[in-house]
């Protein structure tokens, strides 16, 4: 017990130092690129290891994991610092590698490698592992795997010592950029923020038939915008909005699958989008500002796909609204607590219009977080030891991504030496036959296999990398190609079998975790059409040179898709649908989102007829 107590005030100090280091960095001094991003990734390593040390179950092999983790984290320690001595000279491009250097390099890869597997588990460090082996022995291998041959001494100076590798841009954005926002997150949530804008969506929504589903929706979306993982988004506010859900009479599975599709909707969500937009916006090479803008109509349509499942389920349960009595509504302490997210909120986005780096607006939000939070929560000022731990947990959490983005950096690497990427590309565009929509569903695939079981920000870098360059070929506009890889890349969590979000709803909700997968998905319905849209009709990105009528024209026809598709798929409107209006409905709302103007403007005014027919044949009393 003793043994845990100490290994936990080791981790959280470790953590407390991660948060100092990325504050330092983002609001006050600068460090050295190689020094920050081997500095980081060390501590992260350790950190990392004192949370998932090796464990026996027969008492008398204790000692053995204590000394397997021992030597596992000073092989990973010395092999951080080896490389930091040689960095100088490695900027120089002069330097050839000695054996000690290979040796070094060796080492720490395959201690990254274990790391990551226990970081977020063994398919991305089995990947990388598997990769590491092509790079050295792919000449032997057939078809487009055969390459040129490459010396070990050529595998770890790109993988290790390159910067197309472990510390390379994967790396420098991580710590430059994204670390800060996953610290903004927990500093947010340990003023308080989490709870009230929890309790602000659920009062707020009170007044709607099936409200309590509709607030899980509202509050999933803030909280999920701001932590970065559909699975913590998901034990962070299903804890209360599933039960509430089951509490008002929907289901379990269908309570599961409102959390987990609002969960991962919450990371398409600016400002922050679960951090990954700054990623995205270094990888692009547009401004932050440019991809909220571009993100914000494809999420803000999302979310009302899902208002819509919500709403037409409660419809076909019969649900009634809240009686006023029973209604809390926002009081003046509420509106007044909100403050706590929007400040800080509203921070970032000042800044970031003012024109300061997205990492200066984070080091602003931060302090704008810890300020609201000692003014306006009692509890905080009571507590101030609530920060130092929401630094520390950020830290933490940042610490689990930046080994799992190291490790990406393997694939990156190993991909630019032997150009196995390129040649993926090409097999899928072969496969495709020129077809833009064939390649999209088989880009479509791979970004779901690819990114199960990973948090977002790994799973979007490793799919961009790997399947990203095949919609580049084809014409799609670079931000368009990153938003759609994103989109399925959160999806993997939503998506039988693996479906991360479902099974962590699951013990909460007393579901089948394949059953709320497979609500999820029905819920999430227009979320899996929505991203092929703004591929073929980018005004919805609101992209430079759009016309104001063409934005119009692509927002008249999804809104109306989205009602008729959720309302298909819930089998219901004002009241039962038969097959054929099933069929129909399904059948008009894809038609209208194609790319040919008469068959979009037919199943526009085709679609308008058939709700108001069916509106008009609703037997008296229906309940909407």
């Amino acid at each position: 017990m003793q043994a845990r107590h100490l290994r936990n005030g080791v981790v959280g100090t470790l953590g407390l130092a991660l948060a100092a280091l990325t504050l330092y960095t983002a609001g006050i001094a600068s460090l050295t690129e190689y020094l920050l991003r081997g500095g980081v990734l060390g501590l992260s390593g350790v950190v990392v290891l004192l949370l998932h040390p090796t464990r026996f179950s027969a008492p008398g092999l204790r000692l053995l994991g204590v000394a397997i983790d021992l030597l596992l984290g000073l092989a990973f320690v010395a092999s951080i610092l080896w490389f930091l001595r040689l960095s100088e000279e490695l900027w120089s491009g002069l330097y050839m590698l000695t054996g000690p250097d290979q040796l070094f390099a060796g080492v720490g890869l395959l201690a990254l490698l274990e790391l990551t597997r226990r970081a977020i588990g063994a398919p991305l460090a089995v990947l990388a592992g598997l990769l590491l082996l092509y790079a050295l022995f792919g000449e032997s291998l057939p078809w487009l795997f055969r390459h040129a041959g490459y010396s070990p001494e050529a595998v770890v100076q790109t993988v290790w010592y390159g910067l197309d590798g472990v510390f390379g841009l994967a790396a420098g954005v991580m710590v430059s950029l994204v670390f800060i926002y996953i610290i903004f997150g927990a500093v947010l949530e340990s003023t308080g923020a989490g709870a009230i804008m929890l309790r602000s969506a659920t009062r707020a929504t009170d007044g709607l038939p099936g409200g309590a589903a509709h607030g899980a929706v509202a509050a999933s979306a803030l909280f999920g915008t701001i932590s970065g993982s559909v699975t913590a988004n998901v034990v962070g506010t299903g804890v209360f909005t599933m039960g509430l859900m089951k509490k008002r009479g929907f289901s379990p599975s269908f309570a599961g699958g409102v959390e987990a599709s609002a969960s991962a909707a919450g990371q398409f969500l600016p400002p922050v989008m679960g951090a990954a937009a700054f990623l995205m916006s270094e990888l692009v090479g547009v401004s932050y500002l440019s991809i909220c803008i571009a993100a914000l109509l494809p999420a803000l349509f999302f979310f009302a796909s899902l208002f819509c499942g919500v709403r037409i389920e409660a419809a076909r349960l019969k649900m009634c609204p809240t009686p006023k009595a029973d209604r809390e509504g926002l009081s003046r302490r509420d509106l007044l607590q909100s403050l706590l997210f929007l400040i800080p909120i509203g921070t970032i986005v000042a800044f970031l219009v003012l024109g300061r780096s997205p990492a200066m607006a984070g080091f602003a939000a931060i302090g704008a977080a810890i300020v609201a939070g000692l003014v306006l929560s009692s509890d905080l000022r009571h507590k101030p030891q609530l920060l130092i731990k929401g630094l520390s947990e950020g830290g933490i959490a940042g610490a689990r991504i930046m080994v799992a983005v190291g490790t990406i950096g393997i694939l990156i690497g190993v991909l630019n030496l032997t150009g196995l990427g390129t040649r993926i590309a090409e097999s899928i565009l072969s496969i495709g036959d020129g077809s833009l929509f064939v390649s999209l569903l088989l880009t479509m695939a791979a970004s779901i296999v690819l990114g199960m079981g990973l948090p977002t920000l790994p799973a979007y870098l490793l799919i961009v990398i790997l399947v990203g360059p095949v919609l580049q070929q084809l014409g799609v506009p670079l931000l368009a190609a990153h938003l759609f890889v994103m989109y399925f890349a959160v999806f993997s969590a939503l998506t039988p079998p693996v479906a991360l979000a479902a099974f962590a709803a699951a013990p909460l909700v007393n579901a089948p975790p394949t059953a709320i997968g497979l609500q999820a998905m029905r819920l999430s319905a227009a979320g899996f059409v929505i991203p092929f849209v703004f591929v073929y009709q980018p005004e919805l990105l609101l992209l430079p040179g759009s016309g104001l009528g063409a934005i119009l024209w692509v927002c008249l026809r999804l809104a109306l898709a989205i009602w008729l598709l959720s309302t298909a798929l819930g089998r219901y409107d004002r009241q039962p649908l038969a097959a054929w209006e099933i069929g129909a409905r399904m059948l008009l709302g894809l038609a209208m989102l194609t790319v040919w103007p008469e068959v979009q403007i037919g199943a526009v005014m085709l679609g308008i007829a058939g709700i108001l027919l069916h509106y008009r044949s609703k037997p008296r009393g229906t309940v909407l």
